[in-house]
């Protein structure tokens, strides 16, 4: 496990001096067996853990702070408990009347064009959307999720792979990505639940691929792909350890990487965020022979990042 350059802002007097492994095993032990984290993958838990022992002044503090990070990088995004079995019966047996599951008709058809989703129905398509809506990161990107993509897609060569790190439910929005026929998806989370049910989902929609839990701070990466999407995932990885973002971008054993990052908080506020952000992108990739082009969305700024000389940019794409 590397050292972690992060200043906690305690002197040395309030930290606990150098905890052993029974301390941190403490921890651990104590944060997965809180209900709303024991899906979390343990290395991210030790990670943490190991980090806020070494700046607090008892084991108790150390459960508290280690609590809280979690909560910002994975909590505060799902609003309810991931019940797989219930999520895959909403799938299959969704009530389209629902007004809860009344979005844009334009949003449902372009979907059900999609020959991956048109056997399924519209009920699953309208079941889809609203399991979207219950993961902030997926929900804040519904209202423009077609053109999201399609303007990504135009830029790029037929993508017959992708791997999505901190997935999310972000896989729910395949119907809406114009992948190449028989394209392969991976995803990867921290969230042992979130990959049940992707893998799941996956399966239903007929898409090969895999699955896995994946804690991309200790281990940063995945199996080689046309497309990498990294959606609001770099400033959540350099919450939990500086330098984290870079090595992930470096890892990622693709053509193209998509990244992106929210404009607002969580709460709706604009804090300059957008020019913050474009500014660490700049910062990443400094020094690397990748080029990049910039979009802007209503509430997400992302980049997409060709590395290396594996595959070029479709040559018809005039407005990327």
């Amino acid at each position: 496990m590397s050292q972690m350059s992060v200043n906690t802002g305690h002197s040395s007097s309030e930290r606990l001096a150098s905890p052993d492994a029974s301390q941190i095993d403490e921890v651990v032990a104590t944060v997965l067996a809180a209900p709303k984290y024991r899906t979390i993958a343990p290395s991210l838990v030790r990670t943490l853990a190991m980090r806020e022992l070494a700046a607090r002044r008892s084991v108790k503090a150390a459960i508290k702070a280690t609590k809280n990070k979690l909560h910002q990088v994975a909590g505060a995004y799902v609003e309810q408990r991931i019940d797989v079995a219930d999520w895959l019966r909403r799938l299959q047996s969704h009530d389209a009347s629902s007004p809860s599951a009344a979005p844009d008709d334009a949003l449902v058809q372009a979907a059900l064009a999609n020959s991956r989703v048109a056997h399924l129905g519209e009920s699953f398509v309208r079941a889809s959307l609203d399991l979207m809506a219950r993961h902030a990161s997926t929900r804040e990107r519904l209202p423009i999720v077609q053109q999201f993509y399609a303007d990504i897609f135009a830029c790029l060569p037929p993508i017959r792979s992708v791997l999505d790190v901190g997935c999310g439910l972000n896989p729910l929005a395949i119907p809406w990505m114009p992948l190449a026929p028989n394209a392969v998806y991976h995803a990867s989370d921290i969230d042992r639940a979130i990959v049940d049910f992707i893998a799941r989902y996956l399966t239903l929609l007929g898409i090969p691929g895999s699955v896995e839990v994946r804690d991309q701070v200790s281990d940063p990466g995945g199996p080689p792909v046309d497309l990498a999407l990294a959606l609001k995932m770099l400033p959540v990885l350099e919450q939990i350890e500086r330098g984290a973002a870079a090595r992930l971008l470096d890892a990622l054993d693709a053509s193209f990487v998509l990244v992106s990052y929210p404009v607002h908080t969580l709460g709706g506020r604009r804090k300059g965020m957008g020019a913050t952000y474009e500014r660490q992108l700049e910062a990443l990739v400094a020094g690397r022979e990748w080029e990049v082009r910039r979009f802007i969305f209503p509430g997400e700024l992302a980049f997409l990042i060709r590395k290396g000389s594996r595959q070029s940019w479709k040559s018809s794409a005039s407005s990327c």
